[in-house]
């Protein structure tokens, strides 16, 4: 008999790595009674939480950020030779071979000059419209609406009530207006971003994010349009010190080639009847000298209209896709922290209690 009952003790028992419903409803129900036991324990890390999350609420920027873009292409000018803007637009993102190009507008270089120091620099320092009939400097139209006086100028007074002078030489800048300048362009640089939109595509992105709607649009208004106008500026360099030198050459040859004229028909009016050969030898000099000079003339006029026309050629095309259009992406920071913090603390509560109840089990056994 008691070989049979021992035999079905055995049917009756599970395996080792097998719980039966029982022993699960058993620790249930021995875990909420430690629950009800440690409510205050539970309670304390709930505070806890909720306390962390409000002090993480009351110190998080809750003004909304306002995120605009332009999408713009650039194509090259026409003396890249070879392949020309084709060739220009494949080196710009590294599609071409060979070693990298050390022109500044050409794939990274370009990246890091649109947001480089003297570029941000000069947008800032640009006039904008800040209302219907007010012009001011884009640096101060930021200072005003982007809210660094609150936030980095906080405790510095002179900051908060600097104002930047219209007209003003950057070279001639003082310290204070030094100190404000790279204050103002370390903040906005980092609202600041442009990437290519698409690995297959030759388009880039200029974007930004303020708290100011009418701020962020204005800015890549400006900054785009400051890329454009130094980018031409650069690209054209060599062939605009050549106008320069043209157009002085031709107003030079255009003085010479007057005084000999006027010499030249002074001196027809002065010997009219002179027949002896010295006189006729010296207009034949002056007629020489005049059309010679005149075809100097003709030869700088005809360079400096081929100059113009290469500077034309020359210059970038900036073309844009997709322009700022309001209403800007409005991204609202709703505080979370608190209501995230007390669940934090709850769910912590609950596995040092677990813990615990278990540390007391594994001793006790």
């Amino acid at each position: 008999m008691e070989t049979i009952d021992s035999k079905k003790t055995d049917k009756n028992q599970l395996p080792p790595d097998q719980v039966s419903p029982k022993e699960v409803v058993n620790r249930v129900i021995l875990f909420k009674d430690q629950l009800i036991r440690s409510w205050k324990l539970l309670a304390i890390f709930m505070v806890i939480g909720g306390a962390i999350g409000f002090i993480i609420d009351f110190n998080t920027d809750k003004r909304p950020t306002y995120t605009g873009y332009i999408t713009f292409n650039l194509g090259g000018g026409s003396s890249q030779g070879g392949l020309g803007e084709l060739g220009n637009l494949a080196g710009m993102f590294g599609l071409g071979g060979g070693a990298p190009d050390a022109n500044i507008f050409t794939g990274e270089n370009f990246m890091y000059y649109v947001v480089s120091k003297p570029i941000i620099t000069r947008s800032l320092l640009k006039e904008v419209d800040t209302t219907a009939n007010h012009k001011d400097l884009m640096v101060n139209y930021y200072i005003n609406k982007s809210g660094i006086r609150d936030d980095e100028w906080e405790d510095d007074d002179t900051l908060r009530n600097f104002r930047f002078i219209r007209g003003k030489d950057p070279k001639n800048f003082t310290r204070l207006e030094n100190k404000a300048l790279d204050g103002v362009f370390n903040r906005i640089k980092g609202e600041t971003s442009i990437a290519q939109l698409d690995r297959k595509s030759s388009f880039l992105t200029l974007r930004t994010g303020m708290h100011a709607e009418m701020l962020a649009a204005t800015w890549l208004d400006i900054l785009l349009e400051t890329v454009q106008e130094d980018f031409t500026e650069k690209q054209n360099r060599k062939t605009r010190e050549m106008l320069v030198l043209m157009e002085n050459r031709r107003d030079s040859l255009g003085r010479v080639l007057g005084r000999n004229d006027s010499n030249l028909a002074r001196y027809i009016d002065q010997n009219q009847q002179v027949v002896v050969a010295e006189g006729q030898l010296q207009q034949s000099k002056l007629t020489r000298n005049s059309t010679f000079l005149q075809q100097l003339y003709y030869g700088a006029v005809q360079s400096v209209d081929n100059l113009k026309l290469s500077l034309i050629k020359e210059a970038p095309l900036f073309t844009i896709v997709e322009p700022v259009s309001l209403p800007l992406f409005k991204e609202t920071h709703e505080p979370f922290a608190f209501q995230a913090g007390i669940v934090m603390g709850l769910i912590l509560g609950l596995i040092f209690i677990f813990l615990r109840q278990t540390f007391y089990s594994i001793m006790q056994s």
